[in-house]
């Protein structure tokens, strides 16, 4: 057939196929080869028409076949970009977690420091307090026995009748003994 003969018809892509395959088969061999030749305008008109013939679908279906492929690589794409943010974040927190447990332990060994420390000045403070009022009482206990050794020395000349022309008791002043009146003579 010649371009003139398919030019006046319209072929379907079996025709053009099938037309293809015909060419081959019946092309003239080459001499001492497994090549063939075969009229290259009737070919390339037959590869063109086929191209044509093809259905819409097909070009569409392509179409799509791409589209999917395209798709899917930008969504493994996307996918991994979200599992590198994913696992960043999740070794933040992780990280930042055991930032949280240490400073927990680390409070809790301040406050449990602490409480031993207030523990011991507490008793520390308890124990000075208590020399010290031990201190107070023992020189307390010496004003007293000052006291009373006074006012046992007083208590007899209270007694005495009053004298007119002694009215400070002058003459019993000098029996007095005044050795341990005070707290400074008890040391």
């Amino acid at each position: 057939m010649d371009d003139d003969g398919y030019l006046e018809q319209s072929i379907t892509l079996e025709e053009a196929l099938s037309a293809i395959a015909e060419l081959v088969e019946n092309a003239k061999a080459m001499p001492l080869s497994a090549s063939v030749l075969v009229p290259r305008d009737e070919i390339l008109f037959l590869v063109d028409a086929a191209l044509d013939a093809l259905p819409v679908e097909i070009r569409n279906a392509q179409l799509i076949l791409r589209e999917r492929h395209e798709i899917a690589e930008k969504a493994r794409f996307e996918a991994d970009e979200i599992i590198a943010a994913a696992t960043a974040k999740a070794e933040r927190l992780v990280a930042r977690t055991e930032i949280v447990r240490q400073a927990n332990q680390s409070a809790s060994r301040m406050i449990q420091a602490a409480k031993e420390e207030a523990a011991r000045l507490k008793y520390a403070a308890q124990d000075f307090v208590d020399q010290k009022l031990a201190g107070f009482e023992i020189a307390l206990e010496a004003i007293q026995r000052s006291v009373k050794a006074g006012r046992s020395k007083l208590a007899p000349a209270v007694d005495d009748p009053f004298d007119p022309d002694d009215p400070l008791g002058q003459s019993d002043a000098a029996e007095l003994d005044t050795s341990s009146f005070f707290d400074q003579d008890f040391e």
